[in-house]
């Protein structure tokens, strides 16, 4: 079942209450899972009140509108969180007492630096996180989004569940959005930095995906130097962040979404720094990074590390 973003705040609120578990179920490739997906929908919303309902609709028309910060709406939330239980089957988190010592110790600002492989990564690290009793650290999880999440119903379903910050991609790997000249994508590029800053100062902690676009191989791909600009602020502490999986949950070029086993791990975080220099951090984020992936999805030396 197809809907427009139009289509989907026009429609009254109790249709809403009724057919969005089902488009939602929809997406699911196993037809075998989407009758009790939609029957456990179904029962979440009977627990959802009209304003909740109202502000999910809001929420999601307007989510990408602008360059900033889109915090999560809680419906939404738990709408996605039921919906990846049934999709991830998470193995053991790999390091989780690293995981623990960056967020109860070292500088204030925190920032995750994650390979990337699908539309998916966020959502599974926040599925991950919330069942295996990390959940108050998933909550306070920014991702930093390109445009393209924001373009698509389902996607943008996906990204309104998260807190996301809207940022354009580097002109190095834009395929969706609007041409911008050099000085409006520095202009947008520094002012999304500026606020993940002030977010860090706030408790919350930037995920960054510094490949700048999905890796087609699985393999890591080299980081963007821009992406350098981050995690060159004072008192920063990174944590590296590495799954896999994800790419069979919801494959590039595909519009629904396949139940399967995921990965998480965490390299040992460390303080920007003592890895002096403009790229010193995002280098050293990349080394961490792939020493925790698979070999199946190590980077190949001959890529470097920036580009």
């Amino acid at each position: 079942m197809q809907i427009s973003f139009e289509e989907l705040y026009a429609l009254p609120l109790p249709v809403i209450r009724q057919i969005l578990p089902g488009w939602v179920a929809a997406h699911l490739a196993d037809e075998t899972l989407r009758p009790d997906a939609e029957r456990r929908l179904l029962e979440l919303f009977r627990t959802v009140d009209d304003p909740a309902l109202q502000q999910l609709r809001t929420t999601f028309f307007g989510a990408g509108d602008t360059w900033r910060f889109h915090p999560a709406d809680p419906t939404a939330r738990a709408l996605t969180r039921m919906f990846m239980g049934i999709l991830v089957q998470a193995e053991p988190i790999v390091h989780p007492e690293r995981l623990q010592r960056f967020v109860s110790g070292g500088p204030r600002r925190r920032f995750m630096v994650c390979n990337h492989l699908s539309y998916t990564d966020t959502q599974v690290t926040d599925q991950v996180l919330s069942t295996a009793g990390f959940e108050a650290v998933a909550n306070r999880i920014v991702a930093i989004a390109g445009p393209k999440v924001y373009t698509d119903p389902w996607r943008r379903l996906a990204a309104i569940s998260l807190h996301t910050r809207k940022t354009p991609q580097s002109n190095v790997v834009a395929t969706e959005q609007d041409a911008l000249s050099p000085r409006e994508l520095a202009t947008i590029a520094f002012a999304a930095i500026d606020e993940c800053v002030s977010l860090c100062d706030q408790g919350y902690i930037p995920l960054l995906y510094p490949e700048g676009a999905r890796s087609r191989s699985g393999h890591l791909q080299p980081f963007l130097r821009a992406s350098a600009r981050y995690l060159a602020q004072a008192d920063v502490q990174i944590l590296p962040v590495a799954q896999t999986g994800t790419q069979h949950i919801f494959p590039i070029g595909e519009t629904i979404m396949n139940r399967g086993p995921v990965r998480l791990a965490f390299g040992e975080p460390f303080n920007a720094a003592d890895y002096p220099g403009k790229t010193g951090p995002i280098v050293e984020s990349f080394r961490r990074v792939a020493a925790i992936l698979p070999e199946g999805y190590a980077p190949d030396p001959a890529d470097g590390e920036l580009i």
